[in-house]
């Protein structure tokens, strides 16, 4: 992916033939059993492959983050035989899924999203808006969050869908600053027509789905952060190594020097809080939501820092379309905002201290 990478950016679009190639290697279904035709991953070992992927390209990573592991962790973990069987089998032949919650009126607050799915006999009719989906330009279905109960009852009146694209969903492509390529947009749905066997779960209980997933979620955008740290503090190094100021190689000026330490300490630091947080999800233990948002919160906050930091060793040059420090630097700000500000991780972390977020166990 790396001769491509920067193309992918450019042109914010992946073509046909890349996506076939990730594919046909089990990039897109990570986490998918073994028993549906999938590499049947851990949370960890998804988190090194993302990881790597996101080191050549960001795009590519967060198509394999949410298709490989975010959507088939619900389906695994929520769905019935049947939808496991279908769906499950999809994504080990190469399909791609998406997760569509959050809407222009909710991110954060996914308790009040307004997209309505209504009863009409053994159907449900789907009516509203999603937002910054990652994945909807490619996929071939998505995970649809949708109110089935009252607005005041928020949290506990959502249930999740199965929907395969179709002509009822109209698809606004997103021009976003980074992670350019992912295939964020709009979704508008028309009157989709959902048989009720593809409901998620039970009728009015998809919150708990919703949390889940974003807690696994929140690991694998870490990990799309802590490729992009590891592929700009390559680069920086190996500038300093070569860039000569003074008479000698930059390296041996003390100034850079402790900027590349700093770098160092950020990217090791990151990554042995990502890699614990998975080896939690990986065994169960009931803390993992407090210590996905510890590892999603650092590695965005040490993310912007490192990657601002190699463009600084990098000087104009790494202001420059020339570099790929740019192009790293609109990337790793997203890891701020996906699945999560920083400050909703801030959040998510007091309460758990306090005993206000009830811990998860399956």
């Amino acid at each position: 992916m790396l001769p491509v990478a920067r193309k992918i950016d450019a042109e914010n679009y992946i073509s046909e033939d890349i996506l076939s190639q990730v594919a046909d290697m089990g990039y897109f279904a990570l986490r998918v059993p073994e028993e549906y035709g999938g590499p049947d991953l851990s949370t960890l070992e998804s988190v090194v492959v993302v990881e790597e992927l996101a080191r050549a390209s960001g795009a590519v990573a967060a198509i394999s983050a949410i298709s490989g592991t975010m959507v088939p962790y619900s389906l695994v973990h929520y769905s019935s035989d049947d939808l496991r069987e279908e769906y499950l089998t999809r994504l080990s032949k190469g399909k791609i899924g998406a997760f569509a919650l959050s809407e222009p009126c909710c991110g954060s607050d996914a308790a009040s999203i307004t997209t309505r799915a209504e009863e009409d006999g053994g159907d449900y009719i789907i009516n509203g808006r999603k937002t910054w989906v990652t994945n909807s330009v490619y996929a071939d279905f998505f995970l649809v969050a949708a109110r089935t109960g009252r607005r005041e009852d928020r949290h506990k009146g959502i249930s999740i869908f199965v929907v395969d694209k179709d002509d009822c969903i109209e698809l606004s492509k997103i021009d976003l600053m980074g992670i350019r390529g992912s295939g964020s947009s709009e979704l508008l749905f028309n009157e989709c027509r959902v048989p009720r066997e593809k409901m998620v779960g039970r009728l009015n209980d998809g919150f708990k789905i919703v949390i889940d997933g974003v807690n696994e979620g929140r690991i694998m955008t870490a990990a799309i952060g802590l490729g992009i740290m590891q592929a700009a503090f390559d680069e920086s190094l190996n500038y300093a190594k070569m860039r000569e100021s003074m008479g000698k190689p930059i390296i041996e000026h003390e100034m850079v020097q402790s900027m590349i330490a700093d770098m160092k300490v950020k990217l090791e630091a990151s990554r042995l809080l990502i890699y614990n947080a998975a080896r939690k999800i990986d065994n169960n233990e009931i803390d993992y939501p407090m210590w996905s948002s510890i590892a999603k919160y650092s590695t965005a906050k040490w993310g912007v820092d490192l990657v601002r930091l190699a463009m600084q060793v990098e000087g104009a040059f790494g202001y420059s379309k020339e570099s790929n420090i740019e192009r790293y630097y609109r990337d790793i700000k997203g890891i701020e905002i996906g699945d999560g500000t920083n400050e909703i991780q801030k959040l998510v972390i007091a309460k758990a201290l306090a005993g206000r977020i009830s811990p998860i166990k399956k």
